[in-house]
């Protein structure tokens, strides 16, 4: 019985060809996309290249070990980030250890049975998807926060500064042009602080409404 699932994108490193194509071939059959890899050579281009959601590593490879491209995985990503589910025979206990200290979500001993393994597989895939929809969610919100602090710290003090320049350059009134001058100041102030943010300043939100934050600028 094929499970109906949105096909998630596997990337399974495992030097034993014939393991790696039943194991993948099995996976297929259950709706997932494949892709199969006999060493960890250029591991993060092939992640980044074709969107894998989830990494099948085998402890035991020559060149690289599974260890050593855990490392290079856990450089670049976090565990919730891009799991990594490591495949090792069953007398390798301290390897396994050191995997999982070293950032592997999981485990699938040798031979694999498939029903664990696609219990496993899922689990980590929606922990994964679960940290994403959360990461959206914050960008959501501070663009939400900076749109309003926009809104209420540019829009005022433009507005400000066009009508008393109206009135200054219509009665050729110094104060009104200076009060204009000043809310001219305060945008760009407020632009400047927008820039910073951007550059990776933290950010601190004011309640802007009950339901709504602004960023504090």
């Amino acid at each position: 019985m094929t499970t109906n699932i949105v096909a998630k994108k596997i990337l399974l490193v495992d030097d034993d060809l014939a393991i790696s194509k039943m194991f993948s071939d099995r996976l297929r059959k259950r709706g997932y996309d494949v892709l199969t890899q006999d060493s960890g050579n250029d591991i993060l281009e092939l992640i980044e290249k074709h969107a894998i959601e989830i990494v099948l590593l085998d402890i035991e490879m020559p060149g690289l070990s599974g260890i050593e491209v855990l490392k290079i995985i856990r450089a670049k990503f976090g565990k919730l980030e891009m799991p990594v589910i490591m495949v090792t025979a069953r007398d390798t206990p301290d390897d396994l250890v050191n995997a999982l200290e070293l950032g592997a979500n999981d485990y699938l001993p040798k031979p694999i049975g498939i029903n664990i393994a696609l219990a496993r597989i899922a689990t980590q895939i929606t922990l994964r998807n679960l940290y994403v929809e959360n990461i959206k969610n914050q960008r959501k919100n501070a663009i939400n926060a900076l749109v309003l602090a926009f809104n209420h710290e540019i829009n005022n003090p433009l507005t400000v500064a066009i009508g008393y320049m109206a009135i200054g350059i219509a009665n050729n009134d110094m104060t009104a042009l200076k009060k204009s001058e000043e809310a001219l100041f305060r945008i760009a102030g407020v632009v400047k602080k927008i820039t910073e943010l951007t550059r990776g300043k933290d950010i601190e939100t004011i309640a802007y409404s009950e339901q709504s934050p602004m960023v504090k600028i």
